[in-house]
């Protein structure tokens, strides 16, 4: 849709009748960006206050958050400030990796307002249904969810003030899989399944910043999983699963977008990862970090370890 001129009076009717910058875009072929900013202006010069996002979302809505009763997706307005996103965790009992002590230095460094754990903070390594391999004692879920209640605490430390979001993994829904599969009876009485034990962090399966970055576990796979995945979406797009680390930029008449992997918290060559039966992989310990200015993502940071040390912004975090 070509842009046309759009009164203060006809900008305002529609964005308190939709609630929505993404939806206003559509129907008066401005851009996002130009509708969030458009919409800060109009506040300023009115003394009033637009809705972010819809009303008419069935949800619960507090802290500029809406979140659906189905939770697929979670929308959220971060106009100035940080976000870190990290992914792939699969905490193990045991000593802490160089990413999550690098996650620790940073988040309490940069004080982000947002925090995302991008899937796969659980692994349920037990309650999958892989076959167990030969000679490899896994920890039980109980103690897996020990480690996770602990290291997440650890981040709710240094993230104190920020909203923190749990997108869900494959792993993730292994606990409920395997519950609503053994033992379907009692799956009721299990409520949000794993996220009982964890009411510090929101969860869903997609998380939505100020209408054009989306932030979820997966969607494509491969080499060009990055470049793919904010191809086709139209936006920029945060995904893990791939732990491969990365920041693939794209651009077309509509502007510039990002499409970045998250890595993985834990170390490539760890136990949890046997199944590769010591293959090559392509994969990266590390996190992203993104910087919103004006509603806008600026170019999306990430922190690498290399060789037992994590470096941020070229200098040495751990």
């Amino acid at each position: 849709m070509v842009a046309r001129k759009v009164s203060d009076e006809e900008l305002i009717k529609l964005l308190q009748e939709t609630g929505s910058p993404t939806k206003v875009s559509k129907l008066t072929g401005l851009t996002v960006r130009n509708v969030y900013s458009r919409r800060d202006i109009i506040e300023q010069k009115y003394q009033i206050q637009l809705p972010s996002f819809s009303a008419r979302q069935e949800g619960i809505a507090r802290n500029g958050v809406t979140i659906p009763q189905n939770r697929r997706q979670i929308d959220y307005e971060l106009r100035n400030g940080v976000a870190v996103v990290f992914s792939d965790a699969h905490y193990w009992p045991g000593d802490p990796t160089v990413a999550h002590h690098a996650l620790l230095e940073v988040c309490a460094d940069l004080k982000p307002k947002l925090v995302v754990a991008n899937g796969d903070v659980y692994d349920g390594a037990r309650i999958s249904r892989h076959e167990p391999l030969y000679g490899h004692n896994t920890p039980t879920p109980k103690q897996e969810i020990d480690t996770v209640k602990e290291r997440l605490s650890e981040i709710e430390k240094v993230t104190k003030g920020a909203y923190r979001f749990w997108t869900i993994g494959n792993h993730d829904i292994r606990f409920w899989r395997y519950v609503a599969v053994h033992a379907p009876d009692i799956a009721e009485c299990v409520g949000t399944g794993l996220w009982e034990h964890f009411h510090g962090w929101e969860h869903g399966w997609s998380f939505f910043v100020n209408g054009h970055t989306m932030i979820k576990h997966r969607w494509h796979n491969g080499v060009h999983a990055t470049y793919n995945n904010t191809l086709k979406s139209g936006v920029n797009i945060v995904t893990g699963h791939l732990h491969r680390l990365c920041v693939t930029p794209w651009a077309d008449y509509h502007g510039r977008r990002y499409g970045v992997d998250t890595g993985t918290l834990s170390e490539p060559y760890d136990d949890q990862f046997l199944y590769t039966e010591n293959n090559p992989v392509p994969w990266c310990s590390g996190f992203a970090v993104l910087t919103f200015k004006d509603g806008q993502l600026l170019p999306p940071e990430t922190c690498e370890v290399l060789d037992g040390r994590a470096y941020f912004r070229g200098q040495q975090v751990i």
